[in-house]
């Protein structure tokens, strides 16, 4: 099954891509290319701890016959710094991905995310895998990209300001006004109070861009919450969603593991929360995304003009459940939230009598 994704600049696989293929070509290393890979952790079966199925996925160069396995290539992570090692091919061979899996065998989910050489030498960038991201408190370089075969969190501390952008891309695609025409997943004021965050990725890859270049303390693990926090702002994304334009609907990751209708709990109670919606959709009757209040089981459908839109009103809530259903290509969805917290009236102060 053809199920890639086709940036400008790189290209992203999944297992669909792999399963009942022989080989795949890689035409984006014809002029030197990084791969990297993500595979599901540490496989309990193997002793080598990993997938087997992923063993036999290798990057083969015929000009020389050599090759390099996506297990292998999933795991090289920098020491010390725990930053992914791509396997670096120069433009001098002819490369393909082979599948020495027999036909019956079917994998677990992957990752494989191929960049052009040039494009990657042009940003000054990041990566990190999120099943062993260990990143010191540091500034950040221009971009830090986060991969994952499975839905995953990341994390940041309050700290110093530093207004930020991210996107459901690699750092090819990271920046404003980007190739691709990528949407942007989450962003705040230039100088405003970096108060942290902790996102839920629906998505094979995040990017991060961080404005004022002061430390952060950043991490990612596989916790991946469908049960929230009121009083965290960040967004909800169909499955695969990379928000790309230029693309179009069409175009998004597919994984084994991701859910096309869904429930996501947000908590605030005793609080109450204004709670301010805005998103960017592509949806079609029947696919609706609602958002309910708990507490007085009031449901407000999303739009359906496919335009950007805010919620018309302020929604002031303790406990709401956002729902979508039967989601999938074209079909493509992100919704982004934030709230405050509502203050409550004072008590009248008691009158004293004599």
């Amino acid at each position: 099954t053809d199920a890639k994704v086709e940036f400008t600049f790189s290209t992203m696989y999944s297992i669909y891509d792999f399963e009942d293929v022989d080989e795949i070509p890689i035409p984006r290393c014809d002029n030197g290319c990084l791969i990297f890979a993500s595979t599901a952790g540490n496989f309990k079966d193997s002793d080598d701890g990993m997938d087997p199925y992923m063993k036999n996925l290798v990057v083969y160069d015929a000009a020389k016959d050599r090759n390099r396995s996506i297990a292998e290539i999933a795991v090289q992570i920098e020491q010390g710094t725990s930053k992914k090692v791509p396997l670096d091919i120069w433009p001098t061979g002819n490369f393909v991905i082979q599948n020495l899996n027999a036909p019956e065998d079917k994998g677990t989910d992957v990752t494989v995310w191929v960049i052009e050489k040039a494009k990657a030498n042009d940003v000054e960038y990041e990566v990190y895998d999120a099943a062993t991201m260990t990143r010191a408190v540091s500034a950040p370089r221009k971009v830090i990209t986060i991969m994952s075969t499975v839905p995953f969190r990341v994390m940041a501390e309050p700290g110093e300001s530093n207004s930020y952008t991210t996107r459901l891309v690699g750092f090819d695609n990271a920046l404003d006004n980007n190739e691709d025409k990528c949407r942007y997943a989450y962003e705040t004021k230039a100088g405003s109070t970096f108060e942290g965050f902790e996102f839920h990725i629906n998505a094979p890859i995040i990017s991060f861009v961080f404005n004022e270049k002061n430390p952060v303390n950043l991490k990612a693990d596989y916790n991946y919450l469908t049960s929230r926090s009121l009083s965290k702002s960040g967004f909800i994304s169909s499955p695969g969603y990379n928000g790309c334009d230029r693309l179009g609907g069409n175009q998004v990751h597919r994984s084994k593991l991701y859910h096309y209708s869904e429930d996501f709990d947000f908590h605030g109670e005793p609080n109450d929360y204004e709670v301010f919606i805005d998103a960017d959709l592509n949806l079609t009757e029947g696919h609706e995304i609602q958002i309910k209040d708990m507490s007085n089981s009031q449901t407000f459908p999303v739009s359906l003009d496919n335009e950007p839109i805010s919620h018309p009103e302020s929604l002031f809530a303790q406990y709401i459940v956002v729902t979508y259903n039967d989601i999938t290509a074209p079909q493509t969805f992100i919704l982004r939230y934030s709230s405050t917290l509502k203050q409550k009236e004072a008590s009248p102060s008691p009158q004293l009598t004599s």
